[in-house]
């Protein structure tokens, strides 16, 4: 034997350093492999809670289905399977109660707020918080005391011009275009909407009957969501994104936000004698130059597509349901001789429109996804079982109002049952929160009821709107909000514009 084997078999027989190494990783990992799955579904503070066995021991399956578009889909299977509440991941629990919303959303006195999980909204430029991505409770109560003015009633009416202008402007469109795709008339109509309200200037959609290179920008980056919350989530691609992230992506988003703040800053060194946000916000030095844009750009995200997703989804259940659509017609045209006529105030008294948006917010709500909360640190109770801090809850907004625990008919389009039909009496209304509740629920919430009675106000009062699209319509992806297919109507006008 020469010194070299000899030197090997002595190394082999004594064990070099890295063989041992790397059995010890071996042995660790074959322990964890056997050892967690046990853990999770026995051991863990949540494994009493039913769903799925293997989305106790990864959150694989939720992946799965969000990144290929059908996780509403699946989330409301495993609710109509498990129930109201249910484990969809080692660390989340779903719901469907109504007393959930409160729970989660509601921070009882000398309780820690149950956080936003920052990890669904992926990364802004350079981290900076907007209203939804604030985790300091009191610097986001501070910046939303800064916007609310903006919002309110009073500033509404100043602001109710503008908005006629543009449901004006949508009726001339859909009258020159005859059979319009309402995915796109809505979303022309929302964006040029927001933008003069944020801006001080319209992206000129309706007038130029496309999207604008921005807006299409935005929609690219919906796409992508569910993949870069997967990244999010976990500490190693995390950290691999944060230091090679793809030219790419990091281009899409700064675009984003430099496109922001390049409006904003042009209406704020320009100025305007016209009630927009900034016209009427109480800034007084609060809010950080990153604050003004990041809000600016949470105003054109949250106050556009989800107006408009609504919309889409309410036109396509009312040309479903012609028995509805014929009681909607009659209160409209019924209450109004001119387009004049139809004013914020007026609408507000329609029942039946009311009934109708309502119910449209039910069977399509234009955010299908949930949108998760942390636990605080120290736990909180949640359906009265308490649950330890970085537990991760929602209320999955789909499946709460399609159970039939909530709802009577849940996959029927019936606005009756907000208008006191006996025969809807038992339904659990408190379960519908499409703009959320507490202290972080919507802020644009009043802006939206009024949007959305206006805008399809105008279009039922001047059109017979029919259509022949079948139930695939509903057959939609989703990313975190839905992929709304077109959505072709044919316009008859009965009134000339007022």
């Amino acid at each position: 034997m020469t010194s070299a084997q000899e030197s090997l078999r002595g190394t082999l027989e004594a064990g070099s350093p890295s063989i041992t190494v790397f059995n010890a990783l071996l042995a660790l990992g074959i322990l964890y492999v056997v050892a967690y799955p046990i853990y999770a579904l026995y051991l863990h503070p949540l494994h009493s809670y039913p769903g799925p066995p293997l989305s106790a021991i990864t959150r694989i399956p939720f992946w799965i289905a969000r990144i290929r578009g059908y996780e509403v889909q699946w989330m409301t299977r495993q609710h109509d399977k498990y129930g109201p509440t249910i484990r969809f991941g080692p660390n989340n629990i779903s719901y469907t109660d109504a007393q959930a919303w409160r729970d989660i959303c509601i921070t009882p006195k000398g309780k820690k707020e149950n956080g936003k999980e920052l990890r669904f909204h992926g990364r802004v430029a350079d981290g900076i918080r907007h209203l939804v991505t604030e985790t300091d409770s009191t610097r986001h109560a501070t910046v939303r005391r800064v916007f609310l003015p903006a919002f309110s009633e009073q500033s509404l009416r100043k602001q109710e011009p503008m908005f006629q202008k543009y449901a004006n402007l949508m009726v001339a469109s859909a009258r020159k275009n005859g059979t319009p795709n309402m995915t796109e008339l809505f979303d022309f109509t929302t964006f040029d909407i927001m933008a003069e309200f944020t801006f001080g200037e319209s992206l000129g959609m309706l007038q130029n009957n496309r999207y604008s290179d921005w807006v299409a920008k935005v929609y690219s980056a919906v796409r992508i969501l569910p993949t870069l919350q997967i990244i999010e989530f976990y500490w190693l691609s995390r950290n691999l994104l944060y230091y090679f992230e793809p030219p790419f992506m990091k281009k899409m988003r700064l675009d984003h936000f430099n496109h922001t703040a390049t409006r904003v800053d042009k209406r704020l060194q320009e100025g305007s004698d016209q009630p927009d946000l900034w016209n009427l916000v109480e800034d007084s030095g609060v809010l950080s130059t990153g604050e003004v844009y990041a809000n600016a750009e949470l105003f054109m995200a949250a106050g556009t597509e989800t107006t408009s997703s609504l919309l889409t989804g309410l036109t396509y259940y009312l040309v479903r349901n012609p028995d509805k659509m014929k009681i909607l017609t009659e209160e409209v045209r019924g209450r109004f001789s001119s387009n004049e006529d139809i004013t914020f105030e007026a609408l507000s008294k329609l029942e039946y429109l009311n009934a109708c948006i309502r119910e449209g917010l039910r069977v399509y709500p234009p955010v299908p996804s949930a949108l998760p909360r942390e636990i605080a640190e120290g736990g909180n109770s949640v359906m009265g079982k308490w649950l330890p801090g970085g537990t991760c809850v929602s209320v999955h907004p789909t499946a709460a109002y399609r159970s039939p625990e909530n709802f009577k008919n849940p996959n029927e389009f019936v606005p009756e049952r907000w208008l006191g039909d006996p025969d809807y009496k038992d339904d659990v209304r408190e379960a519908h929160q499409p703009f959320s509740v507490g202290p972080r629920n919507c802020l644009g919430l009043n802006m939206a009821w009024h949007e959305m009675r206006l805008l399809l106000a105008k279009l039922i009062f001047n059109f017979d709107i029919s259509s022949d699209v079948g139930p695939e319509w509903r057959d939609q992806y989703v990313s975190v909000l839905w992929h709304r297919k077109p959505l072709i109507c044919q316009l008859k006008s009965v009134k000339a514009t007022g």
